[in-house]
């Protein structure tokens, strides 16, 4: 990971470009006129729960057997 430095008005006009390059995983740090610094990255996110994968692959693998309805128990 790599650090890019921005003044804190060049950070406001080009905000995509430093968005995109915190997205690539690189720290921005941003000093404002005061000469504080702020550091703006991405932040990790949680891996998916099992149940949220499972759930996404019961519509996507298509197995060719019939999927189990309700039809026939009064849920026509």
């Amino acid at each position: 990971m790599s650090a890019v430095q921005a003044t804190a008005r060049d950070f406001t006009r080009k905000f995509p470009v430093y968005r995109h390059a915190a997205r690539a995983g690189q720290t921005v740090r941003v000093r404002d006129r005061d000469g504080v610094v702020y550091v703006f990255a991405r932040e990790r996110a949680d891996a998916p729960s099992l149940a949220a994968v499972v759930g996404h692959l019961k519509g996507c693998v298509h197995s060719g057997r019939p999927q189990k309805d309700l039809r026939g128990f009064g849920r026509d």
